[in-house]
């Protein structure tokens, strides 16, 4: 068409990876322009990853019937054309996470140790995991011996979990350990069921097992645990690889083995995530997908603003705000490991393959994403307490702020935000963490000064890597909320100004998302009256 297309590079460690990437990265840019919106995600994705090697996460829900894993298996063989890929894989799942194949094994222990007199005993929970894996393997495995292979690798699973059940009957107690071993059966059955459903269409797959990769457990708190991880991660993956046909596609586990005080507790239940991003950085992948039933990162919460628009690229910085203020897309834990090991993420619809999604690029200057308003997203929290603490003791004090942490991690309260003056100290106080443990806290408090706690409280952030750039940015924001009869309670803003965060009277929350909005991502709304 004679358009000409320059693509500079700096100097990086990988150069010539990195100089591949960029220049993937500036044919997508051109085929985005001359392609029709349908296929956008095609152009997009295969362009970032063209005869590379691809990691790719599906969650539950992705998983959850054989009409959806027909899907997967098409995306999967699409990028299998040109492609080596990894797939992790979640436990299955369906539309409510009560029906889903992690909360129907923790029932079953549940119901293993505390046994109602006419409550379901565990055997009717396994018995509805069993049909929900059956019911694929029946309609989607016609090949006999894959499909003998399968209902094996699915018996023998469950058999172990009834086994364990009938354990805790007379423990009447589940440890961390115990908890992780039910848990990462869930993985374990879907890991065999999606690999027998590949081999059945033509794909050739491997089971992957991440439950043993540590016997003594992983200890997640302890900075660098991720090396050790990887390097684990790497040595098992090469020798399924090895082992294998060329080709051939293993699927391992999401769930990654014995982790420190349980995986649930140490990680999160979106561990999946964070096994995605180790196994993507232990193997150097060029890309790691995660596959999901949402289209990406917007702009807002689009359930709750409709004007909420896709974001095709944010920094990881952004990202990460982003995911912790509101935005449940990834797992904190995921960024950290991938953009370490400089791999794009690519958040996508297994639903709505076509659909561009969004990139999380750790090449993207902040530049590159900035609105003109500064403000890339805005994102909320409810059901947040704030924490005071006034005291004259602050006064000069070195130790004061050091004994008022102290009793936080005392009774493992989790902090979000945190403001202070000479006097007075507030601090938000995480959505999960109980109200027992917050009024232990406050007891505890209470000898370092006047300590009470606001409940039912929300935090509205605005992020965007491009807002220290904007002058009279603050001061926009606090009219927008202020016309909208918003009252402030609380403000954070740390010096990097990623994000910019106000504390404010829950029953509030919509109207500020909505007025924040309209005033930097969309056009402003009538003042409340």
């Amino acid at each position: 068409s004679g358009i000409r297309v320059s693509v500079s590079c700096e100097t990086h460690t990988n150069t010539g990876k990195m100089s591949g990437w960029l220049l993937r990265n500036a044919l997508a840019r051109l085929s985005l322009v001359q392609q029709p919106q349908q296929h956008l995600a095609r152009a997009f994705a295969s362009a970032h990853t063209a005869h590379g090697l691809v990691v790719q996460k599906y969650g539950g829900t992705s998983l959850g019937t054989a009409e959806k894993l027909e899907k997967v298996s098409r995306i999967v063989a699409q990028f299998h054309k040109e492609n080596s890929v990894v797939a992790v894989v979640s436990a299955l799942s369906s539309e409510t996470k009560a029906e889903g194949t992690t909360n129907r094994l923790l029932a079953a222990a549940d119901a293993a140790i505390n046994p109602k007199p006419n409550g379901p005993g565990f055997k009717s929970y396994l018995d509805k995991i069993a049909d929900t894996h059956f019911d694929v393997i029946y309609k989607m495995l016609r090949n006999e011996k894959t499909r003998e292979a399968v209902k094996a690798h699915v018996t023998n699973e469950l058999e172990i979990v009834r086994q364990f059940c009938q354990s805790l009957q007379v423990i009447r107690e589940l440890s961390p350990r115990s908890h992780d071993l039910i848990v990462g059966a869930g993985e374990r059955l879907a890991a065999g069921l999606v690999a027998g459903v590949l081999t059945e269409s033509g794909i050739p797959a491997k089971y992957v097992d991440f439950s043993n990769l540590w016997p003594e457990g992983l200890d997640t708190t302890k900075p660098g645990y991720h090396h050790s991880a990887k390097i684990a991660m790497r040595e098992l993956l090469t020798e399924a690889i090895n082992s294998s046909p060329k080709g051939t596609v293993p699927v391992c586990t999401g769930y990654i083995g014995q982790i420190e005080g349980g995986i649930i507790k140490g990680v999160g239940r979106g561990y999946s995530d964070l096994t995605a991003a180790l196994t993507a950085a232990a193997m150097s992948a060029d890309a790691l997908q995660v596959w999901k039933e949402s289209d990406g990162i917007f702009t807002a919460n689009p359930t709750k603003i409709k004007e909420a628009r896709l974001l095709h690229y944010v920094t990881p910085r952004e990202a990460a705000e982003l995911t912790y203020f509101g935005n449940e897309v990834l797992h904190p834990f995921t960024m950290e490991c991938a953009i370490e090991a400089s791999i794009p993420i690519h958040i996508l619809n297994t639903f709505t393959p076509t659909s561009p999604g969004t990139v999380v690029d750790p090449h993207r200057r902040p530049e590159d994403t900035r609105s003109s308003s500064g403000v890339v997203a805005v994102a909320s929290k409810k059901n947040i307490s704030v924490v005071n603490i006034s005291s004259n003791r602050m006064l000069g004090s070195t130790t004061y702020l050091a004994k008022v942490f102290e009793a936080f991690a005392k009774h493992k309260v989790k902090v979000d935000l945190i403001s202070t003056s000479e006097t007075n100290l507030s601090i938000t106080v995480h959505e999960s963490v109980l109200a027992k443990d917050i009024q232990g806290l406050v007891d505890d408090l209470s000898s370092l000064g006047k300590c009470t706690v606001s409940p039912g409280r929300a935090v509205v952030s605005a992020i965007g890597e491009g807002m220290k750039h904007q002058v009279g940015l603050a001061s926009n924001f606090f009219d927008c909320l202020s016309k909208n009869g918003v009252n402030v309670e609380m403000i954070s803003q740390g010096a990097s100004e990623i994000n910019m965060s106000v504390v404010i009277d829950q029953e509030d929350v919509d109207r500020a998302i909505k007025a924040v909005h309209s005033r930097f991502l969309a056009q402003p709304v009538q003042p409340a009256k």
